[in-house]
């Protein structure tokens, strides 16, 4: 099912799904009510530079938002929109819980609407639906079932010890931190930005409650110079002349996480990664391969155009699409030519990351 704008098709586009329960409300009032609780997070860098576009969920009418802990770790920036239009620039952190990916926030308000907490989980193969920001469309519907509830650890690069609500709604960029609702239009989960093979994953709402009272406060600045983005970062790649004082050096200095993905069948990531692991290099760098690109700083890509046997890299910046930089190697095989990517990889990352006595 596709995704739709319902702030301009309201009805129509939410899908079989929505279709009216007797034990709870209609598509219509599940919409509006959602919405109404559902805001977009602005992350910015400083100067109005916009960093990252999130969801978050109202869970008090006094301003006690619950969104994604990695939208707005680090930000200089934060700006929350609400659906009704309204905007606030002061934003306080009160809360935050690393491992979940769950950050609560407030801001100075009153009467908001607000998703009520389920007293319980809604069993395996029953409804749930979400509105967020996914690819900056902002309040998107969607809709699907839930599919488990299960460990973190049985889901690739989500971290241990806490369960996760997998669910077959389809979700995107942007929709992490947003509230997935059961029928009755009750909130169960935070979304996560965790997504593998279709299937899309949410924090039970019990376990993060409690963020809000844990006395942390933190001002995260005035965003008041934060604009929404025209398009998607996706959708107009920016040059380092535009950006100014974006330093392809600096980005790989810092760079915590990459995601690899590859346009060919004649290198697979898997067969990239083992050889990455083996570079001389890598245990110092300090770097974390991750599969959802969401959580990546460093976007990696390979590719073996078509009718030749050169295979080529491009590294670019996940937020920018800045390019750190590229190679090729020509070989027959493509388990030869990874050693070779590899190689480079590994030297433009240590060049930025290990002082010149280190470098082996």
């Amino acid at each position: 099912m596709k995704m739709s704008l319902l702030a301009v098709v309201p009805f129509l586009c939410i899908g079989p799904a929505f279709a009216q329960d007797a034990a709870g409300p209609d598509s219509a009032q599940l919409y509006a009510q959602t919405t109404a609780a559902t805001v977009i997070i602005l992350a910015g860098e400083g100067a109005g530079r916009l960093r990252d576009v999130a969801t978050g969920v109202v869970i008090s009418k006094d301003g006690t938002i619950l969104t994604a802990w990695h939208a707005v770790k680090g930000a200089l920036e934060v700006q929350v929109r609400l659906s009704n239009g309204e905007v606030y620039d002061r934003v306080d952190l009160v809360g935050t819980d690393e491992r979940r990916d769950v950050a609560a926030l407030r801001v100075t308000a009153g009467g908001l609407a607000f998703l009520t907490p389920a007293e319980s989980l809604p069993a395996q193969g029953d409804p749930v639906y979400a509105v967020t920001n996914a690819n900056g469309l902002t309040f998107s519907a969607t809709s699907g079932i839930l599919s488990a509830i299960r460990p973190a650890e049985e889901v690739p690069g989500a971290g241990t010890g806490f369960r996760l609500l997998q669910f077959t709604a389809p979700v995107a960029p942007g929709a992490s931190g947003g509230a997935l609702v059961d029928k009755k239009g009750q909130l169960i989960g935070i979304i996560t930005g965790g997504m593998r093979g279709g299937a899309a994953f949410a924090v039970p709402i019990d376990s993060v409650l409690g963020l809000p009272a844990s006395g942390q406060r933190v001002v995260l600045g005035s965003g008041s110079s934060l604009q929404m983005p025209a398009k998607t970062a996706a959708q107009v790649p920016q040059s380092s002349a535009a950006l100014g004082d974006v330093r392809p050096k600096q980005i790989l200095h810092d760079a915590k996480t990459i995601h690899i993905s590859s346009k060919t069948s004649f290198l697979t990531v898997d067969t990239l990664i083992r050889a990455l692991t083996l570079e001389k290099n890598w245990d110092q760098l300090g770097l974390t391969i991750v599969q959802d690109p969401r959580l990546a700083d460093v976007m990696i890509e390979i590719d073996r155009p078509l009718f030749t046997y050169v295979h080529t890299f491009v590294m670019t910046d996940k937020r920018t699409s800045v390019v750190l930089g590229s190679g090729k190697v020509t070989a027959f095989d493509g388990t030869i030519a990874s050693g070779g990517i590899a190689d480079e990889i590994d030297k433009i990352f240590a060049a930025q990351r290990l002082p010149k006595a280190e470098k082996k």
